[in-house]
């Protein structure tokens, strides 16, 4: 076979070789360098140009821009269909247009708004670019069902029980697992006079958070029952929607009653008298005002220093919802206390609630010491009389 296509034979084998040449650089290159369209001075480049969206969702395409002569580029998006919207975004704005400078790329971004009605199918958008000359670039959507992922909402404690006097945090895991960043709306309900808020942790006043692809950010829930409200089981209801998905999370809450304990005496005098050194007895009522039982109430005192205050009985099994107990204090100041008021703190302390109520003791002299002082008074003037008289006359 001669080597000779046509002309100078020489010629002819650089030029074949050349083209193959060219051709394999190609082949290498091809595979690895994002999609591109060039005519004249402008150029557009996409990394991704196809990609997988599902309905009800935005596909979202970045777009390169260069040039080799300085000026003002329009864009322009063809076979869009009916009921999708396509936006150019720069720069946080929608634009038509963008000014492009020699060895200054400028990035964009084509948003793709695709009905929640969407067929499953495959779409090619086409989109042109006018400047110093005009180029088109093919780009291609793929509507799948479930193509971007899930958003779910979960929580390692869906369940608290406790007393109505508590307030309820739950910590919930918001995972976006979708492509692309997304700000997600946070919403909670309560049963009926309940405060319920929802809130980005460590944020007191967001009601929402951006939660970036693939990413996760923790959700706090607190739940504040009514006062008096009954020994129940509550739902909590969460909800967090963005991206065209909402996902949510039911939480409950389990009152275990109202635990209220209050301390009294059956008169409600608060106050008593005492001699010095003597024991008084006070009697007290330790009456449960809440919804559940209280267990294991042990009264204590703070009273003065050196004196004695003893409980009997020293603990108390059980006060039912609406029961009161007598219990009875036995006080004793001590010996050299002067006469005076003073104050003894009474404490009674459950397992689930407490109560306090401080009396006030009179200590006064007792009358014993009345009677020693009058006889000694007495008996000083009867000695002085039997002085003045035995020896007065002399």
């Amino acid at each position: 076979m001669s080597d000779r296509v046509s002309g100078h034979p020489g010629r002819s084998r650089l030029a074949v070789r050349a083209a193959l040449v060219l051709a394999a650089l190609g082949l290498i290159a091809g595979p690895l360098a994002p999609l591109a369209a060039a005519a004249g001075s402008v150029t557009l480049t996409t990394p991704f140009p196809a990609i997988v969206a599902e309905p009800g969702s935005t596909a979202s395409f970045k777009i390169t821009l260069d040039t080799t002569v300085a000026g003002e580029v329009t864009l322009k998006t063809d076979n869009v269909p009916a009921g999708w919207t396509a936006r150019f975004a720069g720069g946080g704005l929608t634009i038509d247009s963008a000014y492009v400078t020699p060895g200054k790329p400028v990035d964009v971004n084509l948003n793709v708004e695709i009905p929640a009605d969407a067929t499953p199918g495959t779409t090619n958008l086409r989109v042109s670019a006018t400047g110093d000359g005009a180029v088109t670039l093919p780009l291609t959507i793929r509507v799948a069902d479930a193509a971007q992922g899930d958003v779910t909402l979960t929580s390692d404690f869906p369940e608290l029980k406790g007393p109505s006097t508590s307030t309820f945090t739950f910590n919930l895991k918001l995972t976006n697992g979708t492509a692309a960043d997304e700000t997600f709306s946070i919403d909670a309900q309560g049963p009926n006079g309940w405060t319920v808020t929802a809130k980005p942790a460590g944020q007191a006043q967001a009601t929402s958070t951006v939660v970036a692809a693939g990413g996760s950010s923790t959700i706090t829930v607190t739940a504040e029952p009514p006062a008096q409200v009954e020994a129940a089981s509550y739902p909590v209801a969460v909800a967090v929607s963005g991206g065209g998905k909402t996902a949510t999370s039911q939480l409950a809450v389990t009152i275990t009653g109202t635990y209220t304990l209050d301390v009294s005496t059956p008169n409600q005098v608060l106050s008593t008298s005492a001699n010095a050194g003597t024991r008084t007895d006070m009697a007290l009522t330790l009456t449960n005002s809440g919804t559940a039982p209280i267990t294991a109430v042990t009264p204590s005192a703070a009273a003065p220093t050196k004196w004695t205050v003893v409980f009997d009985p020293p603990t108390v099994d059980v006060i039912a919802p609406g029961e009161a107990k007598t219990v009875t204090a036995q006080i004793t100041p001590t010996s050299d206390a002067i006469t005076g008021d003073y104050n003894v703190v009474i404490t009674a302390k459950g397992a689930e609630a407490s109560g306090d109520v401080t009396i006030r003791v009179k200590v006064e002299t007792p009358a014993f010491w009345w009677i020693a002082g009058v006889a000694l008074i007495a008996l000083v003037f009867a000695g002085l009389y039997w002085v003045f008289r035995t020896y007065g006359r002399r």
